[in-house]
């Protein structure tokens, strides 16, 4: 295959990627819960040129702590209008990892033909696909770190040290995940060692480096976080009950469907093949990287979803090497014209297996988002009540009540410099779930509610016990309830 067609061929299913992503998330005006923390920081830097790291908000007054770069690569194309570049731009972003994995596959199997399989494989990842109505940073530092793995591949050869470079400041300034790179090359490194295989000059001063900068700046970023929770904050001072509920309903069955039957099925044999047959430097340090996802999620420093998605983008990749492996061997046969088939077969299989599940996931992902009812009663709560009232909601919530009500919450889901947060997420738990009025409206009054926001969306509640009462008139009567604070225990 000529360089043009390929490249003509990467282009078509770039836009593929993008267009299906993007349209299944213009299906719906609304993002999904946790997205409205990242459209409140760009509306603020539009305002006010920083990030809300002091804000009002959240916890009904905090400090937030993270690097800015994502929301301000958001508010460059905020002409467009917050809401259309919030659904444009971070798909346009993750629709960009087919790119990275055609230079890394084409890196490794010399193959135009395997290696835009394996980009159109990166591209309906089912995992990836829930995200696309998130705006979520990791649509730009999943990509981010596949072409650093790319230039890295191809430094020493070259010359890209500078490229390089420039991608690891990058990732570093954009988000803490960096360390699921650094983790994978020391990894690298050890295995390189214990195979005695030989490491670059280059490839030892850029892990040193990439190590000394990622430790460097995040630590001026947390110190205050390091400062006040610890050890703990590798765990982002995230509450015990949930990061236990993490793997909770884990399986291998469900791991397989978010990352793709066959990338699994090559994806296994290319890591025994690179171990037990022949040794190659480029897939060794993919299969690092798998390592580095697996480390990560059994320590419980990263999401599920997180640290799934970079375990499946290193899986495809391992996979088109094993593609890879199996056509030369049919090329090689006296039934030479049976490795097309073969290539057709997967192909067809990928669709079946990983297109369909991908689709199904980005439509399903569109139900974790307010609906037109949840939408309506936050207008009526900006509308109707004082601007200092707290609201309380659900965990999921919380994001959503400061953005769309403009009000104070009691609970979101950024719990970094936040004290006692494992308090207070057992006593929001329990405030929906109580039955005892005195003991309910000891929980409220110390967080200083106003405002009770039950959707029902999030619980196994049905009803509030001890609600309906004098002390809690119901202000909102729709699907949505809300119900008032008057009463207090001096």
């Amino acid at each position: 295959m000529k360089r043009r067609t390929a490249f003509l061929a990467l282009i078509i299913i770039f836009l593929i990627v993008f267009l299906v992503r993007f349209l299944i998330s213009m299906q719906t005006d609304a993002f999904s819960y946790d997205a409205y923390f990242v459209i409140r920081q760009v509306e603020n830097i539009n305002v006010h040129g920083i990030p809300l790291f002091q804000d009002s908000l959240s916890y009904s007054g905090r400090v937030h702590l993270f690097p800015p770069v994502f929301f301000y690569l958001l508010s460059l194309f905020s002409f467009l209008g917050v809401s259309l570049a919030a659904k444009l731009i971070p798909n346009l972003f993750a629709s960009s990892l087919v790119f990275a994995v055609y230079l890394i596959s084409f890196h490794i199997t010399k193959s135009r033909q395997i290696s835009l399989m394996t980009s159109f494989f990166s591209g309906f990842i089912p995992i990836f696909f829930s995200t696309l109505n998130d705006v979520s940073v990791y649509s730009l530092t999943v990509p981010l770190t596949f072409f650093l793995v790319y230039y890295l591949m191809k430094a020493e050869k070259e010359k890209a040290y500078g490229m390089a470079i420039f991608l690891m400041v990058l990732l570093v300034l954009t988000h803490s995940s960096t360390f699921f790179l650094i983790i994978g090359l020391l990894i690298f490194l050890i295995l390189m060692k214990v195979e005695s295989l030989e490491v670059s000059r280059f490839d030892k001063e850029f892990i040193l480096f990439s190590s000394l900068l990622a430790l460097w700046f995040n630590f001026i970023i947390y110190k205050k976080a390091f400062m006040l929770h610890g050890s703990f904050v590798l765990w982002q001072n995230i509450p015990l009950q949930i990061l236990t509920n993490y793997f909770y309903d884990l399986n291998i069955i469900e791991s397989i469907y978010y990352i793709g039957f066959l990338p699994i099925i090559f994806g296994l044999y290319g890591i025994y093949h690179v171990f037990f047959k022949q040794k190659r430097k480029p897939v060794f340090m993919l299969v690092s990287l798998f390592s580095s996802s697996l480390i990560l999620l059994w320590l419980k420093v990263i999401e599920f979803d997180v640290g799934l998605t970079f375990m499946a983008v290193t899986t495809v990749l391992i996979a088109g090497y094993s593609i890879k492996l199996a056509y030369s061997y049919f090329k090689k046969t006296k039934i030479n014209h049976a490795a097309e088939w073969f290539l057709a077969a997967i192909f067809i299989l990928f669709i079946l297996t990983s297109v369909i599940p991908s689709l199904s996931i980005g439509f399903n992902s569109l139900k974790n988002s307010p609906s037109e009812a949840d939408i309506a009663a936050l207008n009526w709560l900006e509308y109707n009540t004082d601007n200092s009232s707290v609201i309380l909601a659900r965990l999921e919530e919380g994001f959503m009540i400061n953005q769309l009500a403009n009000r104070k919450n009691v609970i979101d889901k950024d719990f970094l410099l936040v004290k006692d947060a494992q308090q207070i997420y057992e006593d929001v738990q329990s405030s929906f779930s109580l039955r005892l009025k005195t003991e309910a409206l000891r929980r409220l009054n110390k967080y200083e509610v106003d405002y009770i926001y039950f959707s029902g969306n999030f619980g196994s509640e049905e009803q509030i016990y001890y609600l309906g009462e004098t002390c809690f008139p119901m202000v909102y009567n729709e699907s949505i309830k809300i119900y008032e604070v008057l009463c207090s225990i001096e």
